[in-house]
């Protein structure tokens, strides 16, 4: 069985923070990146990440992520659809910062209502279709919509918690995409539920994040059999559009084991470490990294030694770039040699060193 873990912010962003480093203890994390063979390549969002592994084809990640809406009660079967999720931009030290809806908690009326508003002023253009109060949706009707390339926009996730960094495209169409959200945006400004908001000191809903263009028939099918593991909606989505298996994300690896699937290729989509790195909150992306280790690394590293696997592959978006390990069990088999390496690698500053080498490359 060959097994992918997709884990966003596997390391901490910075290298030097004691804070989130110092005597963090993963040993069969730190074992298995040291012993695995590493490709390095520019930054890419973890739902880019996820649709890459069914291929280097681009998908329309957001008719997916439609696609895996369980209980929607629309599906894209035609027309151009995008993401189309609220946020915040609040100013911090002379910037501006983009925050997703946790820090909204937007109510059902409130969605209901600024849907509806946004509806009758781009009706013709566009229609909008909230699924959650986080995740929302935009059926695009002018004719420039089938040109939008699929990544104009990053996923929000690549955005949520940093800094306000739109793209200056080159194609109309691109263009015209930022100028629908920048109109949104003033529409947002002054609306009665915003007034609402801030009367109640709440943040407001002042835009929404479009990206993820593309039609579910431009969607790329499976080269070959597998499975996915996750609880979101975009995986299940490109699950269900790529004709592979589907199963909730699991408890831990052993539970996975356990369960003896029949497919030979499978991606476990772990995003624990997202909204700790998003939130720049070391001391839970320190706990939720060990308890990873625990649920996760020190299984797969043993069923790895134990020829349980066949391969054992982790892919990481971070801000080193999009990070992956690949190990097979000779890598991981022990020896007298082995023994020694993995002591190194298991001793506690060996993440941050791993961090401080890739930071200075």
């Amino acid at each position: 069985m060959r097994l992918t873990l997709l884990v966003p912010e596997l390391l901490w962003p910075e290298p030097e923070d004691d804070l989130a480093w110092q005597a963090l203890d993963c040993p069969a994390l730190a074992t298995l990146l040291q012993r695995s063979e590493l490709q390095r390549r520019p930054a890419l969002a973890a739902e880019a990440q996820a649709a890459r592994w069914l291929g280097p084809t681009p998908q329309p990640l957001g008719a997916l992520r439609l696609l895996g809406e369980d209980g929607a009660a629309l599906a894209p079967d035609t027309g151009i659809w995008l993401c189309a999720d609220p946020i915040h931009l609040r100013l911090h030290q002379e910037e501006i910062i983009v925050a997703d809806s946790r820090e909204l908690d937007l109510q059902a009326a409130e969605v209901e209502t600024l849907a509806a508003s946004l509806n009758a002023h781009y009706a013709g253009e566009a229609s909008f279709h909230p699924v959650t109060a986080s995740r929302w949706y935009v059926s695009l009707e002018t004719p420039w919509a089938a040109e939008l390339p699929g990544d104009a926009l990053p996923p929000l996730s690549a955005a949520a918690g940093r800094r306000l960094n739109l793209p200056t495209p080159a194609d109309l169409p691109s263009r015209r995409l930022l100028a629908l959200m920048n109109e949104i945006q003033m529409l947002l400004h002054s609306h009665p539920v915003n007034e609402a908001r801030g009367e109640r000191g709440l943040p407001a809903v002042n835009g929404l994040w479009l990206w993820g263009a593309g039609s579910l028939a431009a969607a790329a099918a499976a080269p070959q059999a597998g499975a996915i593991w996750s609880n979101q909606p975009l995986p299940r989505g490109l699950a269900r559009a790529a004709g592979l298996q589907h199963h909730p994300l699991p408890a831990s690896a052993h539970a996975l084991l356990q369960a003896g699937p029949a497919a030979e290729r499978h991606l476990v989509c772990l995003d624990d470490l997202l909204q700790a790195a998003q939130d720049q909150d070391a001391q839970a992306w320190r706990d939720a990294l060990a308890d990873l280790e625990s649920r996760w690394f020190a299984p797969l590293k043993t069923a790895l030694a134990k020829g349980r696997l066949s391969q054992l592959e982790v892919v990481a978006g971070t801000s080193y770039g999009d990070l992956t390990w690949q190990a097979s069990p000779r890598q991981i088999k022990g020896g007298l040699f082995s023994s020694f390496f993995s002591f190194l690698a298991g001793k506690p500053e060996a993440l941050q060193q791993l961090a401080r080498r890739l930071a200075a490359a």
